[in-house]
């Protein structure tokens, strides 16, 4: 099975765990492993280089959005009146 890497920018290190658990939901056939240095994440299962290329954009998107939602987190709860 051909694996393929995809190298992390390090300010999004503590997003990408949350990142992998959802990509593997929504990529059930691929299997995803981070790995630490230098940051990155190798993808075993796809097929073809466009589906690398997907994939990749997805998984930009996906850890964009987590690192979106995970600072701003404060803010909503502070306007919903959370008592977390």
């Amino acid at each position: 099975m051909n694996t393929s890497t995809i190298a992390i920018p390090e300010s999004f290190t503590k997003y990408v765990d949350a990142t992998i658990v959802r990509s593997s939901y929504l990529f059930p056939d691929l299997t995803i492993v981070k790995s630490s240095k230098p940051l990155s994440v190798n993808i075993s299962g796809l097929r073809e280089v466009t589906e690398l290329e997907k994939f990749k954009k997805d998984f930009f998107n996906i850890l964009y959005k987590e690192r979106i939602y995970s600072e701003t987190l404060s803010i909503r709860k502070t306007i919903y009146g959370s008592k977390d």
